[in-house]
């Protein structure tokens, strides 16, 4: 793959963040990373990520006090072809909590099974402001976009 133009280098992200489903999300937690996976959407002009989440769990507890994340999407198939064939993006972003009714349509349309964890009072739905992009491919191939 040579060197993605910007136009490119949204595409792939898109092409990426469509494909996949689940993500790695990093929170502080005043000592140290926690990571946990989370089931995501995104919008379409890649400018925000959304998740759900229940509100007594660590993940949003630690929003609450550091609302800036991190998460990370990958391809990866544990095959030995990931090595040259898998792509990795990373996000960083600032989480923010959210009215859910404004997004639960589009997160129903692409995870249907969690009508009934959406509808829980205690599930909130968490955006994600992106930061930066940073899509790694061929292992070792980094480019970035800043939003």
């Amino acid at each position: 793959m040579a060197e993605l133009n910007n136009i490119q280098l949204r595409q792939k992200i898109a092409d990426l963040l469509s494909k996949e489903k689940l993500a790695v999300l990093a929170t502080w937690d005043e000592k140290q990373p926690y990571n946990t996976l989370v089931a995501y959407i995104f919008t379409e002009d890649l400018k925000s990520i959304l998740f759900a989440t229940r509100k007594d769990t660590k993940k949003y507890q630690n929003i609450a006090k550091y609302p800036y994340v991190s998460l990370l999407i990958d391809n990866r198939t544990n095959n030995k072809k990931d090595f040259k064939d898998a792509v990795a993006l990373t996000v960083r972003a600032k989480a923010k909590q959210i009215e859910k009714q404004a997004y639960l349509n589009l997160y129903l349309n692409r995870f249907p099974d969690l009508k009934e964890f959406l509808e829980d009072p205690q599930t909130a739905l968490v955006l994600l402001e992106i930061q930066q992009y940073i899509y790694v491919y061929r292992f070792q191939e980094v480019l970035e976009l800043k939003m």
